[in-house]
């Protein structure tokens, strides 16, 4: 039985005025049709399907079927990232991916920063072996012109609708860093060429593709209004995003799924009184999706030389060694991390050694390492260089690395030769409470050397303090991180690195000084009331249970969790459930009224626009505890009665009920 093809769902329709215009334009000869679509997709590290937790997703075989089943006029557009950033990238260095595309084929590329992880050498013989157009509308090249002279804008024009389309690329400063290319301002650069598209132009529709988070994205449309539709990298692995950034403009942000896992299709039709209509639908890109047979091949091949070149067993590892499903490395001590940093110690027999936790990709198993686990681990090829420090310098160093642990950035450090605790609740600047070298508190003033990346030692995630270091192994003679984990790998034979109590930290990474709910979730802790999920995080955007609900109001106001749930109203839901807003204040009511003796009256007026989903049983404990200041809104316009209560939300209302 042949499985049908998955073409998404639509999900909206909208009307936007747009201005039409005439000029020099790009042309395709295709078939007429009512509408145009314009495909993206993006986050191109895999030839091949991804498999995992999450199931399957992605691979240029079935990427090209679902391309092709879409009839009519339509633009193809890649936003970026093929060159780097996981083992097949690595080892490729994006050539795979685009003789794939060259075979969609693909109209317009944007540069993801992994576009550059081989450097910008590399990044310019990619251009040249593609048959679409890359463009750039803010990466600079050494001559002060559009990086490789790619053109900064394209326009289009079918069905009578001109689309211009202008490339965005931010966080260059965390690949390779060369002086071939340069980022220039995002949102001026754009200004510039949104204003040059449209004088030169005239198009209907203005499409901006970035590379950069999606708040950077609002602040983009924010500041260029004549930007209808922004296409940006991904979000998730495991889902799309689309976000109506304007109201009644209806200007949107489309997220795909990551690793080419879903395809985002933009039907822009245009009518005779000139205005355009505007439809999206996300099509998914799993195993539902038969596989175009040529480039499965294609993709069968390059998996064949992959396993070739990287199936030789080099040492043995008697335990697993994981990264972390919820990216540990990125916020506390784990075995890998220690693995990586000590093979950097090792070889140049330094005192100390950083690895950054963004920089481990993947885990490696109990039983036989092999090249292609060391390379999965670290696919970027960083040089690792050796400074002369200063104890300041390093000091400044981890203060720059728990910054922003709560946002998982990849700038935080594993270390070998270093101890050190951090208090994610205490201000940026201030959250090293302390730190030894080799069981000796730093010395300031004293001189170290230190073993590192050369994207850490030249500014790469905001590590600036190394300046005015002393470069002792510099990046022309350095070996690549992948080199120094072989090296060490093949000398231990028997790998059985752990995690030691090099790191500690003290409170949650993910609830920092500056969370809003930071003051209820520490006190609540301290209080042996409500602790984390595991040893640090306390999980603060995790829905929780109803039973987890009634048993930490039980346990921080001194009462009965049975009575809890079979006098608030809860009496006959399944107390694994999760629980929603309109439950807990439900259930906020009974302990109200219990503690104060005074019965909770419904308060008229309802502030929030979404009081008509509030259940009838729900409506006085909603608006008479948001008159009390007890409850808020999600939004301040919004209660959100059927979303679940996150784990953050929980603690705020308990302190609120303990204080009464």
């Amino acid at each position: 039985m042949k499985k049908k093809l998955s073409v998404g769902i639509l999900l909206s329709v909208i009307v936007v005025s747009l201005p039409f215009g005439s000029g020099k334009i790009v042309r395709a000869e295709t078939p007429a049709a009512s509408t145009v679509s314009f495909l993206y997709f993006n986050d191109g590290h895999e030839i091949n399907p991804v498999v995992d937790k999450l199931g399957t997703r992605g691979g240029v075989a079935r990427l090209k079927t679902l391309i092709e089943s879409v009839k009519g006029d339509k633009i193809v557009a890649f936003g970026g990232d093929l060159g780097g950033g996981t083992l097949f990238g690595g080892i490729f260095k994006g050539f795979p991916m685009v003789e794939a595309f060259n075979r969609f084929p693909i109209d317009v590329a944007n540069f993801g920063q992994h576009d550059f992880d081989a450097g910008s050498a590399n990044t310019l013989e990619l251009i040249k072996a593609s048959n679409f157009t890359w463009i750039s509308s803010n990466l600079i090249g050494k001559d002060g012109k559009s990086f490789g002279h790619v053109p900064s804008y394209q326009v289009y024009e079918k069905q009578g609708i001109r689309i211009g389309v202008i490339g965005l690329t931010s966080a260059m400063q965390t690949t390779t860093q060369d002086e071939d290319v340069k980022q220039s301002d995002v949102i001026e650069s754009a200004k510039t060429v949104v204003d040059q598209l449209k004088r030169e132009q005239h198009p209907d529709l203005i499409v901006a593709l970035t590379q950069e988070p999606v708040q950077d994205d609002k602040l983009l449309m924010q500041a260029i209004p004549d930007i209808r539709v922004v296409f940006t990298e991904e979000e998730a692995e495991e889902k799309s995003f689309v976000y109506d950034v304007d109201g009644a403009a209806k200007r949107y942000i489309f997220s795909p799924q990551g690793n080419m896992g879903s395809i985002i299709r933009l039907n822009i039709g245009k009518g005779t009184d000139g205005q355009l209509t505007l439809a999206h639908e996300i099509m998914k890109v799993d195993e539902t999706v038969k596989e175009d047979e040529a480039l499965a091949g294609l993709a069968k091949e390059y998996q064949t030389k992959l396993d070739d070149e990287l199936g030789k067993t080099i040492a043995h590892s008697d335990s697993d060694l994981p990264y972390g499903d919820n990216h540990e490395s990125r916020f506390k001590e784990t075995a890998i991390g220690n693995f990586i940093s000590d093979a950097y110690r090792d070889y140049y027999q330094t005192d100390v050694a950083f690895a950054n936790g963004g920089g481990i990709r993947a885990s490696a198993g109990q039983g036989n390492f092999t090249l292609k686990d060391a390379k999965s681990i670290l696919p970027f090829n960083n040089k690792i260089v050796v400074a002369e420090v200063t104890g300041d310098m390093l000091l400044s160093a981890l203060e720059n690395s728990v910054a922003a642990v709560d946002k998982l950035a990849g700038g935080f450090l594993q270390v070998s030769g270093i101890s050190y605790t951090y208090n994610p609740g205490k201000t940026v600047g201030q959250r090293i409470e302390q730190a030894t070298v080799n069981g000796k508190p730093i010395n300031k003033g004293q001189k170290y050397r230190a073993a590192l990346s050369n994207y850490i030692y030249t500014g790469g995630d905001k590590y600036t303090m190394f300046g005015n270091a002393k470069t002792v192994v510099g990046a022309s003679e350095a070996l690549t991180d992948f080199e120094l984990l072989i090296a060490y790998a093949k000398k231990l034979e028997t790998i059985s690195s752990k995690v030691e109590g090099r790191i500690q930290v003290n409170g949650f990474a993910d609830v920092t000084s500056d969370h809003w709910a930071q003051k209820d979730v520490y006190s609540l802790s301290s209080k042996g009331i409500m602790n984390g999920i595991d040893d640090a995080r306390f999980a603060p955007n995790q829905s929780i249970t109803r039973s987890e609900f009634t048993g930490y109001l039980a346990k921080g106001l001194g009462l009965e969790q049975q009575t809890i749930t079979d006098e608030s109203g809860l009496t006959g839901m399944e107390p694994k459930d999760a629980l929603t807003r309109e439950e807990m204040a439900v259930v906020m009511k009974y302990i109200y009224e219990t503690k104060t003796g005074k019965q909770l009256e419904a308060v008229a007026s309802m502030p929030f626009e979404d009081d008509n989903l509030i259940a009838d049983e729900a409506r006085a404990a909603v608006s008479g505890l948001t008159a009390r200041g007890l409850l808020n809104g999600r939004m301040p316009t919004m209660f959100a009665p059927k979303a679940y209560a996150t784990r953050a939300e929980i603690a705020h209302i308990i302190m609120n009920l303990i204080s009464l």
